[in-house]
Order: C-alpha cells, then sequence, then structure tokens
C-alpha cells in the first residue's frame, strides 16, 4: 500500500511540477497531524548538555532548527521532571539538570526561552511534567546539597513515599493533589504553553507494597479494594488539572502518555465494555503503577492519549495492533490518540530501522477516524542529529507541512478572516482584531486556484506563524502563486483563508438535507447536506444541546455527507435527543453555519419504544439488557446475543 501510494504521489508530482509546482516527490501526508518530539531534560537525555545560558540556548537553537526543518508542530518540552523546575516556579527549586546546583538561578528562562523560539519557528510547545516524581533513592539524581528550601524533603517529609529505586510525591494525600494543581496553574498563569502533558510516572513501576500505609490507614475507605483507592487517587489528580485548564485557559490542550498496554486482565476490560487487543502480551500497569487510560477517556479529564508504543510490528506487543486498538478506543470516547514512538530504539543495534518508523507512521494514520492521527517521537536526541532518519522522513511522511489537529469539540468563538493584506518583496504581512490567535499561510500555483478543496491539501501550506506576517520561502512567490492566510485559534479551530489580492465574497450557509428536523434515526444513517460552490471545507458538529455548548463530536470534511459508520464515536453515544449543524467555509468569506437540526438517536426498528434517559446508557449496553445479555462485539454492528447472531 506504502509504495502503491508513493507512485501514485510521484506521477502527481510530476503533474504539478509541469505548472511550476514546488512540491517534493513523495508521498503527501495528512493536513492535519500532530508531530511531536519529547524534549527531554532529566538526567540532559537531550538537553542540555552544556553549562551556561548562552551555551545551552545556542544549543537549543540549532536543535529546534532541525525540528523545524522536518515540518514537526510541537515540542514537548520537560518543564518539570523531579518536584523541580526549568521554569520560574513559585513552589519548586530550579532543576540541578540545568548543570546549577539544585535551587540555583541559572540566568534565563529556559520554558519562556522554548516558548519564544518554537512560536517563531511556528510550532507549538507544551510543557511536559511529571507529577509524582521526587528523586532517586539516594538523591543521586541532583547535584549540589538539599537545603534548598523549595525541596520537599525539607519543607513537606511526610509527602514523600520511599521505594527501593526511587522517591516519590504520595498521591493518596490531598496536599500533594492540591500542589500539582497549584504547580500547573502557575505555569498556565505565567506561560503562554500551548499545552501539558504528563508521562507515566505515577505509582512506581515494580508494584507498592506497604509504603503508602499510613496513607491507606487514614485516606481508604474501608470498603474500598487499595488497588482501585490507588488508582481513584491518580484519576483525581487527573480530573483535578483538567479542571484547573478548564477555568484558565480551556483551549490548552491536556494529554498523557500511558504505558502502551493498559492491562492484560480480561475481567478488568469486561467490566468497561471493552474488548483487549488479540494476541497482545505484556506488563499489566493498571495494576503495578495503578495507570487506568480507560478512566481519563471515560471521564473527559484528558484531550488525547498518547501511549508509550515502544515495540515493533509483529510479536506480542505488535505495533499494528496496538495502533489501531488505541485509536478506536480514543475515537470510542470523542478524544484524540498520538502514537509515542521508539525512536530511541532507532540506534540499538538496529531495532528500529528507519523503514519500521516510517509504517509506523503510516499505520498511525489509518488508527483514527477523526482526521487526526499523531506521531510523537521519543527522544529527540536520538534523531534530532540523524541524517538518514530525517532524509528519509523529509522526503516522505513528513514531506509536506501538517496543523497540529484542533480541539473541537470545546465551545469557541468564530473567528473573522485577515483583513488588508500586503506583500513587500517576500515579506506578506496582515492585520487581525485578536491577539489570542495564530496564522496558517498557504500557497496555490496560480493555476490550481479555482480548484475545489484547494485550501483542505497540505501540499499547499507554508506553515503557521505567530505573528501577522509571514516571509514566502524560496521559490515561492505572490506572480506565480495565490497567496492566503487563515486563522487559527487556540483550539486550533482553523477559519477562512483569505487570498491575496482578491476581493472578498459573500458567506453561504449550506443546506441541510437529512436528516428531516426532528427526524427519529437508528443507527447507522447517514448525515448530509447541499453543496456551496467555491466552499473548501465544512465543519459537522452534533451537540447535546441546541445552544452547541455540550458538542460530542465535530467533525472536518470535503464531503457533502458524514456516515455514522465512519466515525466510530456515535456507536458509543447513548441514545436521546442531539442537535446537529454544518458550517461552510469557502475562501475570501467569513466562515457561516447552517440553521441546527434535532435528531433522535434510537435502537433499531423493534426495539425503539424502549426509553432510557440520554446520559445514561449506550445502543449497546441496552440492546444486552433488551435480549437478557451483554453483547459481544464480532465486528462493527454484528453480535453474539444468548449465543445468536445479531446485526444491529
Amino acid at each position: 500500500m506504502k509504495n502503491s501510494l508513493h507512485t501514485f504521489s510521484c506521477i502527481a508530482t510530476v503533474v504539478l511540477l509541469c505548472f511550476s509546482v514546488i512540491i517534493p516527490c513523495t508521498a503527501s501526508g495528512p493536513k492535519r497531524e500532530m508531530r511531536a518530539t519529547w524534549f527531554t531534560t532529566v538526567a540532559n537525555i537531550d538537553w542540555p548538555t552544556t553549562s551556561g545560558a548562552t551555551a545551552q540556548k545556542k544549543e537549543m537553537l540549532q536543535m529546534l532548527d532541525s525540528i523545524q526543518a522536518l515540518k514537526m508542530n510541537v515540542v514537548l518540552f520537560h518543564a518539570r521532571p523531579c518536584a523541580d523546575a526549568f521554569y520560574k516556579s513559585a513552589y519548586e527549586p530550579w532543576s540541578s539538570y540545568l548543570k546549577v546546583a539544585r535551587g540555583t538561578d541559572p540566568g534565563y528562562d529556559p520554558l519562556q526561552f522554548c516558548i519564544d523560539e518554537c512560536h517563531k519557528r511556528g510550532m507549538a510547545c507544551h510543557a511536559w511534567m511529571n507529577p509524582y516524581r521526587y528523586s532517586d533513592r539516594n538523591g543521586n539524581d541532583w547535584t549540589g546539597n538539599n537545603d534548598t528550601p523549595l525541596n520537599y524533603s525539607n519543607t513537606h517529609p511526610e509527602w514523600l513515599l520511599h521505594y527501593k529505586s526511587s522517591i516519590i510525591l504520595d498521591p493518596g494525600l490531598p496536599e500533594v493533589r492540591q500542589r500539582i494543581k497549584e504547580v500547573v496553574g502557575d505555569v498556565l498563569d505565567k506561560y503562554n504553553v500551548d499545552g501539558i502533558i504528563f508521562d507515566d510516572y505515577f505509582y512506581p513501576y515494580g508494584g507498592t507494597s506497604d509504603q503508602d500505609a499510613a496513607t491507606v490507614e487514614k485516606y481508604k475507605p474501608a470498603d474500598m479494594n487499595v488497588h482501585d483507592w490507588r488508582r481513584q487517587n491518580v484519576n483525581r489528580m487527573v480530573r483535578d488539572v483538567y479542571d484547573t485548564i478548564q477555568a484558565v485557559k480551556p483551549w490548552v490542550t491536556f494529554g498523557i502518555s500511558p504505558f502502551g498496554i493498559w492491562t492484560t486482565n480480561y475481567s478488568v476490560a469486561s467490566k468497561e465494555g471493552i474488548t483487549l487487543p488479540a494476541n497482545i502480551t505484556g506488563g499489566n500497569m493498571y495494576q503495578e503503577i495503578y495507570c487506568d487510560p480507560v478512566a481519563w477517556l471515560k471521564e473527559g479529564t484528558i484531550d488525547y492519549i498518547s501511549p508509550q508504543l515502544y515495540w515493533k510490528i509483529g510479536g506480542g506487543q505488535d505495533y499494528r495492533v496496538l495502533s489501531k486498538w488505541w485509536g478506536r478506543l480514543a475515537d470510542r470516547f470523542g478524544k484524540q490518540f498520538y502514537s509515542s514512538m521508539a525512536v530511541y530504539r532507532y540506534h540499538d543495534e538496529g531495532a528500529f530501522t528507519v523503514n519500521e518508523l516510517q509504517e509506523q507512521t503510516q499505520l498511525n494514520r489509518v488508527a483514527v477516524t477523526d482526521n487526526a492521527p499523531g506521531a510523537v517521537l521519543y527522544n529527540t536526541r536520538g534523531w534530532v542529529y540523524d541524517t538518514k532518519f530525517r532524509r528519509a522522513f523529509r522526503n516522505n511522511e513528513f514531506a509536506t507541512y501538517a496543523l497540529p489537529p484542533a480541539i473541537n469539540w470545546k465551545p469557541a468563538k468564530e473567528r473573522t478572516m485577515v483583513t488588508n493584506m500586503q506583500a513587500d518583496g517576500q515579506t506578506v504581512t496582515w492585520d487581525h482584531p485578536d491577539s489570542d490567535v495564530h496564522f496558517a499561510v498557504y500557497a496555490v500555483p496560480n493555476a490550481f486556484r479555482n480548484r475545489i478543496n484547494i485550501f483542505s491539501k497540505g501540499e499547499v501550506l507554508l506553515g503557521v506563524t505567530y505573528t501577522k506576517s509571514f516571509t514566502l520561502p524560496e521559490g515561492i512567490s505572490t506572480s506565480s502563486h495565490k497567496i492566503a492566510v487563515s486563522v487559527l485559534d487556540g483550539y486550533n479551530n482553523e477559519y477562512a483563508p483569505r487570498v491575496l489580492g482578491e476581493a472578498e465574497a459573500t458567506p453561504e450557509a449550506t443546506v441541510l438535507l437529512s436528516p428531516i428536523d426532528g427526524a427519529q434515526k437508528a443507527l447507522p444513517f447517514e448525515f448530509s447536506w447541499q453543496i456551496v460552490p467555491q466552499a473548501d471545507a465544512y465543519v459537522f458538529q452534533l451537540a447535546r444541546d441546541e445552544a452547541f455548548e455540550d458538542i460530542v463530536l465535530a467533525h472536518e470534511t470535503t464531503d457533502l455527507s458524514l456516515s455514522t459508520d465512519v466515525r466510530k464515536r456515535f456507536a458509543y453515544l447513548p441514545m436521546g435527543t442531539y442537535y446537529w449543524r454544518v458550517k461552510t467555509r469557502k475562501a475570501n468569506a467569513n466562515d457561516i453555519w447552517s440553521e441546527p437540526r434535532r435528531v433522535e438517536i434510537s435502537l433499531t426498528d423493534g426495539v425503539e419504544q424502549v426509553s432510557v434517559q440520554p446520559k445514561q446508557q449506550g445502543v449497546f449496553s441496552l440492546l444486552g439488557q433488551y435480549l437478557g445479555k451483554e453483547p459481544v462485539n464480532l465486528a462493527h454492528g454484528v453480535y453474539i446475543v444468548n449465543g445468536e447472531k445479531v446485526v444491529r
């Protein structure tokens, strides 16, 4: 499949070159894709390897230039590795990984520097934070003495749990949860980060026996299993952090990168109505470190999941199987899946070849049905200076730019187009009244300007800018190309592009076709709407309320319909009343919504008279109750109930 796509793309590129289009002869990537790299500071794995502000800044700039050159769009900067800080924290000491004694001001603010330099390059910067990790058992991962007043071993020794190989903050203490909230809130208040991400450090690997005995005695309910209680501690912390973000800056993306296998316990999965991936073996981190990503997805307390799928295709941890399973799981709960990939193993005696990592990136793209794939590379030094790796991805998977996926299920105000576009040589400028936006810049060959959906293609995307100007690259000019600029809000929702030198157009709303207002529809069915001439794309929304404040699904498409079989999210929605509408996007005209319509989603014919409250039960579980037994999913729409095959 990959080879056939490559051949098709090369043929298409030859045709394009006849029209003076400068596009590499490679497979085209999607217009939306999370392309991130873990920028690791703990133990100086990635950065810094030098001492002093000047040398460290220079080293970071070299790495960011290489990241930008690969057309990546997100840097996950390790801002809090061990209850310490690579920023001006109100609660914790400066990190010794800055090549200074712990608690010593390094003379600059690395997080602010990284944010600024990422934004200059059109990339987002997410603050990567470890919620619980404090140090190894003897504090050997610190330099300098331990007398800084912000060290918890001095200020709150009762917060620390001591394990054989590590020391962590006690997840069972309400005071610890509160501090983690405060730490995240402090970063949100001081810095213009685009996201917050945690990795897999919860309770320690190797298990917990009696290290938290005092906390168990004080806080665990008598009727609760200690393992469930520990998982609840982590889940509460995640919920608290998410609520903090929503209260302060809801557009800041929150993700977690757990171990790549949720559980190997079939009874645990069965309780959630989830089928475990076939023939997968490995550690049970649900029980060992009390990590329950299904709970976070189910409760809606994260925006995306980035499981560490640090394995090859095939075998007991088959990447092909796991990526598809996680992609479908995230879509089930209306969230996004961006796989974390083991680029660090690329140098391990050929354990991972470039071809392996390229194929995994392609698998990520077919693992999801929400137009929001992702590849998160761990770590940065594993690839950033490697010519072979960079050349392979730059010529193939990352040959074209991509916008980060939008968090499009959260209510967001509409944005108008840019105005007063001008060109001075290779520099294009514009105006916009909002300060909390950034911009996507396009270059469309003159011969292709009137092609349908042209601004929905990654091939014409030049990049992103956080300012109101952009310098066109060599080979692109205002005489050979139509230059366009669109607005991106903090959620990465895109709005109508404005084309330099073209007149403003009149917005035209699409007309909804099916289902009719108030219709009762049984899954599967299709939403459809009327074509709008010159429309570039449509944005479909489905909500529980007519004001579209409680959006359960959003989908950007160039099609004139959306089948409930396409987005797996539909299959898990509760029965009940929903509202839907479609936004039209076309160049030079502000976006405009259709009228909303109401639809009643119900069971299949013969059992539609069964009624439940919308948020209580899904179609699948109610069908099982109606027939007397929970159904077993064989394939989409096909179930075994009481030993008989039922087609939904």
